[in-house]
C-alpha cells in the first residue's frame, strides 16, 4: 500500500523548522552584540587590543561563521581575521567620525555557499552597519576622555592656577543649587570648547560624565530615518545634559550639537552622583529640575500630538521667543530645519508655513534670515486654536 503524504504536516513542519532557524540566527547575533558592547566599554584597554577582539568576534554573529571573517580598517591602521581574504561574497560598513568617513569595517565569507537566498540576510547587514556604528561611538567617545584627561594634565600641572575663568554668572547659578564650594570647583574642573555644528553627544553613544553648558546654545534631537530627527529641546547656558542616563542606561538616548560656539563643563557621574548623595539641598534642586524638564517636554508632545502644522509652528516661534531668546527677534543660527524638527514637520512644510505667516505680515525676515514676529497676540491665537 503507498505510503500517503500529508502535505499540510510537511509545510507545517518545514515551517516550524524556518522559525526555529530564525530564532537561532537572531540569538547568534544577540550574543554577538552583547559580546561586542562589554569589550567597547573597556576604555582602560589599548584600542589596539580592543579592535582585535572586535575583529574576533563578528563572524560568531553571521550564519556561516566557520568560513566568516573581518577585517577593520582605521585610517591608515588595519585589524584583520586570521586566513581573511578578499572575495567577492562581502559588506561592508563605513567608520564615520563627526560626518567624516574614517574607516571601513567588512565581512567576507572565504569560501562558495549554495544558497538559492541571499548570501548576506537583511538582519545580517543590520548587524554590521550597528556594530560599526558602535566602533565609531566608541571612537568618538575614547578620543573626548583622552581629551578630558589632557585638562585635567593642565590643571594638575598648573596646581590652583586657573586654566580659564570660570563664568562669575554660571558660580552664582551653581550657588543658588545650593552645591558648596568645593563642589562647585569639582564641576567645574574640566572644560571642553565645542565650535558651531560639532557634536557635543552621539544617540547610542556610551557615556561616563554629565555636561553643563557653560556659553553657547545647542540643541539636543532624536535621530531618525532619512536624516529627519526630532529636536525636542533647545539647551541654553546654565543647564545640564545627559543626566536622564545618570542612574539609567550607560548610552545617551538622544544626539547633541551646538548651535553657537559653545563653552561645556564635564562632570564624571561619580562626581554628580557623589553630590546629591551628600547633599540633600542639591538633590531636591536636580528633582525640580527633572520635574520642570519633564512637563516642558510633555507641553512640547501635547502640541504635536493636537495641533495641526500651523498651530504647532506658531508654537514653536512662541517657545522660542518666551524660553530661549527672551526677545521678539529669533536668530538665524536656529534655521528652519531646526525649526521644522520642533514642530516634528518637513523643512519643506515649516519653510512654506513660515512664508504664509510672513505674507501676513504676523512674522518678517532682515538680510540676515532673523525671524522677527511682529503680531505676537495673533501668533498666541493661532498656537491657542491649534
Amino acid at each position: 500500500m503507498p505510503e500517503i503524504i500529508h502535505w499540510e504536516s510537511v509545510m507545517e513542519q518545514e515551517k516550524i523548522k524556518s522559525l526555529q532557524d530564525n530564532l537561532s540566527d537572531r540569538n547568534k547575533e544577540l550574543h554577538c552584540l552583547y559580546a561586542i558592547d562589554e569589550v567597547l566599554n573597556d576604555f582602560d584597554s589599548d584600542s589596539l587590543i580592543v579592535f582585535n577582539k572586535i575583529i574576533d568576534l563578528i563572524p560568531v554573529g553571521f550564519r556561516h561563521s566557520e568560513i566568516c571573517k573581518a577585517k577593520l580598517q582605521i585610517n591608515e591602521e588595519a585589524f584583520i581575521s586570521e586566513n581573511y581574504k578578499v572575495t567577492e561574497l562581502t559588506i561592508s560598513s563605513k567608520i564615520i567620525i563627526e560626518n567624516r568617513e574614517i574607516g571601513e569595517l567588512s565581512v567576507v565569507y572565504v569560501k562558495p555557499i549554495k544558497t538559492i537566498n541571499r548570501i548576506f540576510s537583511e538582519e545580517e547587514v543590520t548587524l554590521l552597519n550597528t556594530i560599526a556604528f558602535k566602533i565609531s561611538n566608541y571612537i568618538n567617545h575614547r578620543n573626548l576622555r583622552i581629551t578630558i584627561n589632557e585638562l585635567k594634565g593642565k590643571k594638575s600641572a598648573k596646581k590652583n592656577i586657573e586654566v580659564e575663568t570660570v563664568n562669575s554668572n554660571l558660580i552664582l547659578w551653581l550657588k543658588s543649587l545650593n552645591l558648596t564650594e568645593k563642589e562647585i570647583e569639582q564641576f567645574t574642573k574640566i572644560q571642553i570648547k565645542f565650535k558651531k555644528g560639532e557634536t557635543m553627544c552621539k544617540q547610542g553613544s556610551i557615556t561616563s560624565f554629565i555636561m553643563l553648558i557653560g556659553e553657547g546654545l545647542s540643541k539636543n534631537y532624536l535621530e531618525g530615518n532619512q536624516e529627519r530627527g526630532y529636536n525636542f529641546s533647545i539647551v541654553k547656558p546654565f543647564d545640564f545634559i545627559g543626566l536622564s542616563s545618570l542612574y539609567s542606561s550607560t548610552t545617551y538616548y538622544f544626539s547633541g550639537a551646538a548651535l553657537t560656539p559653545c563653552s561645556v563643563y564635564i562632570i564624571e557621574n561619580s562626581v554628580f552622583k557623589k553630590a546629591i548623595a551628600n547633599n540633600a539641598e542639591f538633590a531636591q534642586e536636580i528633582l525640580k529640575w527633572y520635574c520642570y524638564t519633564n512637563e516642558r517636554h510633555l507641553k512640547r508632545l501635547s502640541c504635536i500630538a493636537n495641533k495641526q502644522a500651523l498651530g504647532r509652528i506658531a508654537e514653536i516661534l512662541l517657545y522660542l521667543k518666551d524660553n530661549i531668546f527672551e526677545s521678539n527677534t529669533i536668530n538665524s543660527y536656529i534655521t528652519r530645519k531646526d525649526i521644522a524638527e520642533l514642530a516634528a514637520m518637513s523643512t519643506e512644510s515649516a519653510v512654506r508655513i513660515l512664508s504664509d505667516l510672513k505674507k501676513d505680515k504676523i512674522i518678517s525676515t532682515n538680510s540676515n534670515n532673523d525671524i522677527e514676529i511682529i503680531e505676537e497676540k495673533l501668533l498666541r491665537a493661532i498656537s491657542f486654536a491649534g
